[in-house]
């Protein structure tokens, strides 16, 4: 049986060789498909940040609620307003870094096209 599995395997490279052979004098070229959309790098890292806020924003949004939420749950109990706090404070870390991505974002690629003049 392992015989007839290498014999078929050599046969079959043989013949998968002889297949779909390009000639030397014919050229390939490969299109950019996202050119339509997105014509260089910096429209491209343009587009995914934006697709990033448009995907991580409504988290932000969720999570302020939550935390105004469990603050009227605390009912002014100290313990639970720290933890509200906390909730509270690392959703605003997390916008500043959303935000902070996507002007970063927008600050390289509007260098980058000045630079180039593309």
């Amino acid at each position: 049986m392992k015989n007839f599995l290498r014999i078929s395997l050599i046969v079959s490279t043989l013949f998968m060789g002889t297949m779909g052979v390009i000639d030397a004098a014919e050229t390939v070229k490969l299109d950019n498909p996202l050119k339509a959309e997105y014509g260089t790098f910096s429209q491209l890292v343009e587009g995914v940040t934006k697709a990033a806020v448009s995907v991580l924003m409504p988290f932000v949004v969720i999570a302020f609620i939550y935390a105004g939420f469990l603050f009227v749950k605390a009912q002014g109990k100290p313990e639970e307003i720290k933890k509200v706090k906390e909730i509270f404070f690392y959703s605003v870390i997390g916008a500043f870094i959303l935000f902070g991505a996507w002007s970063f974002a927008q600050i390289i690629g509007k260098t980058v096209t000045s630079i180039t003049g593309v």
